[in-house]
């Protein structure tokens, strides 16, 4: 016998180790050893299997190999034991469970006797995992008799292993797996179960043991087919012939075929066949021992021809098969470890990387994690809207919509043009040039033109009890509404794309912080439009607030008002008197006079006050300055007060709607006066030399009136321009475009402060205390209702778990193997 041998020792050694391993799960992460018993029903496997392992195995209907049976054998020169252990690799759903269990079925054997009714309690333990297991011990035959016709119809077969561990003198160190018969005459999804459960144990490195019965073709066993797709070379497949003795005299066709198997001439294997001879029904009734059925044996095959012709006599007997198999194991075992050791440290290292990658399980109180989270999610929201170099976008696109908001309040500017219907257009823009106004696309203001006398009949049907030449209060208001008409809907756009973009970055948060727990997912999400809710309506209260505001025209930024509207009414003048070439000229450097202008306009449109240059020569001081700034400033100063009091805010007057007149309405005659000159459109445009020339006598004719004491900005000339017929129009146009001015930065500044004061900080300022309170933190209950939202995606907790177990199991596995002298890595 082997075990007699120095190779035993190592064998018995290797053997251990691949079985310990097998009890740890090893084998659902690496790829052991192991040698696995296959065929069809009735093939003579259980027979060759009884051999092998010389204990009886159950045999009566519905009780036949219905789950693996696992046999591992060791030499021992201790009297012969046995015992029965059940590994639970898969729940009762069929799914391979996290961690694997090897757990004992009943105490220790010393009879052999009593070997074959235990193992067929702990088959049926298996089959019915919902009984316990110590009731299934100790129950009545008439009871598992029950429980199995039960489980034939709930659960026929199962992937869980009944191990059998047998020790003693006469035994070989071996080890296998008895899988159950392939059925053929059966519902389709029986046969595939099995034929599956057969698969998954025959790849890679697995002897398989194919029991054919020789009282069938070989080309017509199913396990045959199997085992050749699964090795198509036959390197790793072993074929026992059972059941010679049913072969009779007579069947010489049969014999001479199936003698040309055993000698390799027909369906050659790497390892080849081997042909045993188990005891019959006779035999068994009697009780033969097994060394009187390996007696039995040989005297079979050593006087039956053909066998006992045969050239290959090692092929013949149980023992030669066993031997066969135990050295065949113990080869693989020892090319394969190198590789299982490398195998473990890969599967290791990926088991723990893949573990980083999944959030650890919750391991305190629901209710104190959940403020964790609450705490977390709030900073990183404020830190957002504080802005982050690293996460911009939020503050980005509020400033895109703030400027967009910008330029569609710019775009609402009244488009005056002071110009008669009959007169051609001229093609002016709508800003002033003193770069204070961004300037706007001309082809971005669709608005249609206001000419002078729109504005004449705007004024004439706004006349109610006003004395002559006043302009009704109410005329300019109306043309104050008009241009704000479109306001609201671009401040509330402006304000939607701020809520869109708050409420995308927000949801994107809380898919990158909270993706393991999909019920609080959803929660957040409705929390937070909750939120976002509550704080639309506030801030929308404020901007409505804001813009009803604008509709009563009032500012004191007088000094402002008044700078602005006397600009437009100087532009206006100039493009009546032609003078469109003269604005925003830029003297030569070497003439360029800094000049800062203190003074007041006199009645005929020129300004009176002090000057201050930057040539000292040409200071202004004495008689001069005194006479302007005494009785001849209070006089321009009254005169012009008088005529400004014809178009300043105030006055009563009928509302209408303004930008759609097209021709004038009825109203008193227009005046006889002989035109002024300058009413005609703008001149032919200047070659820049001509325009270098006349800024050149501009600058000259300023230095000339600075030195007289009167401070003049070249965009004032425009009053030097006679009175026009359509003064009072002018006056209208320049204080209401004036106004417009004032209006458009209130709000271009006010509207996005709003917005972001009153929402997107808002919502940022009071998202902890608002979730904290919608999450019942600090309540008595907190901790039951925490726990809810904190379940965690099933898929991710499986995964969690399964990655946790196999860590456990590969750990154990790298123990044995340094124990057992080979060098792992952790």
């Amino acid at each position: 016998m082997i075990s007699d041998t120095h190779y035993a020792a190592k064998t018995k050694d290797l053997l251990g180790l691949v079985n310990q391993l097998h009890s740890l799960g090893a084998q659902r992460d690496l790829d052991l050893p192991r040698i696995a018993v296959i065929g069809n029903q009735s093939a003579g496997k259980s027979s060759v299997v009884e051999a092998i392992s010389g204990i009886n195995v159950p045999r009566d209907a519905g009780t036949c190999t219905r789950c693996p049976m696992e046999c591992r054998l060791s030499s021992s020169p201790k009297p012969w034991q046995c015992k029965i252990f059940i590994r639970r690799e898969f729940d009762k759903n069929g799914e391979r469970m996290d961690d694997i269990l090897e757990t004992p079925f009943g105490g220790l054997i010393t009879d052999k006797s009593a070997v074959e009714s235990l193992l067929r309690r702990a088959q049926l333990s298996v089959l019915n995992p919902g009984i316990p297991v110590e009731k299934i011990l100790h129950a009545p035959k008439e009871e598992l008799i029950k429980w199995s016709e039960q489980s034939q119809k709930m659960q026929p077969f199962s992937r869980n292993v009944v191990c059998v561990d047998l020790s003693g003198p006469d035994l070989t160190d071996l080890s296998f797996i008895d899988l159950p018969g392939l059925i053929q005459n059966a519902e389709s999804n029986i046969v595939s179960l099995v034929e599956d459960l057969v698969v998954s144990h025959i790849k890679g490195n697995c002897l398989i043991l194919v029991a054919l019965p020789m009282t069938d073709d070989i080309e017509n066993q199913k396990a045959v087919q199997l085992a050749r797709k699964q090795d198509p070379q036959g390197r790793r497949t072993i074929g026992v012939l059972t059941k010679p003795d049913m072969l009779t005299v007579g069947s010489t066709k049969a014999l001479d075929l199936w003698l040309d198997v055993i000698e390799g001439r027909r369906h050659p294997l790497t390892h080849g066949y081997y042909c045993t001879r188990q005891p019959d029904d006779k035999d068994r009734e009697e009780s033969i021992t097994p060394e009187q059925a390996r007696a039995k044996e040989k005297l079979f095959f050593e006087t039956t021809p053909p066998w006992s012709k045969c050239t290959q006599q090692k092929r013949f007997g149980t023992n030669n098969l066993i031997d066969t198999l135990s050295r065949l194991l113990i080869q693989v075992i020892n090319e394969t470890l190198p590789v299982i050791r490398s195998e473990a440290t890969e599967a290791l290292e990926e088991c723990r990387a893949e573990l980083t990658t999944i959030p650890t399980a919750i391991n305190e109180e629901p209710a104190t994690y959940m403020l964790k989270l609450v705490t977390s999610f709030s900073a990183e929201v404020q830190s957002l809207v504080r802005g982050r170099s690293d996460a911009s976008r939020l503050i980005q696109e509020n400033r895109q919509a703030f400027k967009d908001l910008k330029i569609a309040i710019r775009r609402t500017a009244p488009n005056f043009v002071p110009v008669e219907d009959d007169q051609p257009r001229p093609n002016m823009v709508n800003s002033l040039e003193d770069g204070e106004e961004e300037a706007l696309d001309p082809e971005l203001n669709t608005d249609q033109p206001f000419t002078l006398t729109d504005m004449k009949s705007h004024i004439q049907l706004s006349l109610t009890r006003e004395l002559p030449n006043n302009v009704p209060f109410e005329a300019k208001v109306e043309l104050i509404n008009a241009f704000q008409a479109t306001w609201h809907a671009s401040v509330m756009n402006c304000f939607n794309r701020v809520q869109g973009c708050t409420y995308d970055v927000l949801m994107k948060c809380i898919e990158k912080d909270f993706s393991r727990y999909v019920i609080l997912q959803g929660h957040l999400k409705t929390f937070i439009m909750e939120l976002m809710n509550e704080c639309r309506a506030a801030c929308s209260v404020v901007l409505n607030a804001t813009l009803g505001v604008e509709k009563i025209p009032f500012t004191q930024n007088t000094h402002y008002l008044e700078a602005t509207t006397d600009k437009w009414l100087a532009k206006y003048k100039d493009i009546r008197a032609g003078k469109t070439h003269a604005r925003g000229l830029v003297e030569p450097p070497a003439k360029r006079l800094k000049t800062e202008i203190h003074g007041t306009p006199s009645a005929n449109g020129a300004f009176a006050g002090r000057a201050e240059t930057t040539n000292a020569s040409q200071q202004i001081n004495g008689t001069a300055s005194a006479k302007v700034n005494g009785t001849q400033k209070q006089t321009q100063n009254q005169e012009q007060q008088a005529q400004d009091a014809n178009f300043r805010f105030g006055g009563a007057g009928t509302p209408h709607s303004p930008f759609t007149l097209s021709s004038p309405a009825p109203g008193p005659k227009p005046s006889t006066r002989a035109p002024v000159a300058g009413t005609q459109p703008a001149q032919s445009p200047l070659s820049d030399d001509d325009i270098a020339a006349k800024a050149e006598k501009l600058q000259e004719a300023l230095t000339a009136l600075a030195a007289l004491g009167y401070s003049v900005k070249p965009e004032e000339l425009g009053k030097l321009n006679p009175t026009d017929m359509f003064e009072t129009e002018l006056k209208v146009m320049a204080e209401v475009r004036g106004y417009f001015q004032v209006a458009y930065k209130r709000v271009i500044d006010n509207i996005p402060s709003f917005i972001d004061l009153l929402f997107v900080r808002k919502v940022a300022e009071e998202l902890q205390p608002f979730l904290i309170s919608k999450f019942g933190l600090g309540t008595v209950a907190a901790n039951e209702k925490c726990a809810r939202y904190l379940e965690e995606d099933p898929g991710l907790v499986a995964r969690r778990e399964e990655l946790i177990g196999r860590e456990k199991r590969l750990l154990s596995v790298q123990k044995e193997l340094n124990s057992f002298g080979i060098s792992t890595q952790a």
